[in-house]
């Protein structure tokens, strides 16, 4: 069963946390797969390894991991690989509880033109 884990910074402003939850909602509208969790790097819960818990828990034994962050830095090239047990070439098989997980790591937003469109909503807001 697949499954997907949005994988937030987290925040001590609790904006940040319920930013995160309001995307995921959003997302099960495009995701195909039943299981859909939300993991924070620091400062929020659950952490990224609960999520991923969680998600193995309610059956999923193919998780895709969705950094939500705007572009590639240190925290999606190496630390969030790290935490979820070292993702080689987007890709891993990681044991959770005694089952195996197959992990498909993906990339942040990155240059997005529909980015430059919600910037310019919020500046005509302003107009």
């Amino acid at each position: 069963m697949k499954g997907a884990i949005l994988v937030g910074h987290g925040s001590r402003l609790n904006y940040n946390k319920e930013l995160v939850i309001k995307i995921s909602e959003f997302f099960k509208e495009y995701f195909d797969g039943e299981i859909i969790e939300v993991g924070f790097m620091e400062m929020n819960t659950p952490k990224i390894m609960d999520a991923i818990r969680s998600a193995v828990e309610k059956g999923a034994n193919e998780l895709y991991i969705v950094p939500v962050f705007l572009a590639k830095g240190v925290h999606t090239t190496e630390d969030i690989p790290a935490e979820v047990g070292g993702i080689q070439d987007g890709k891993a098989t990681i044991d959770v509880e005694g089952k195996k997980v197959k992990l498909f790591y993906c990339d942040p937003i990155g240059p997005d033109r529909r980015i430059a469109e919600i910037l310019w909503d919020r500046l005509k807001e302003k107009y």
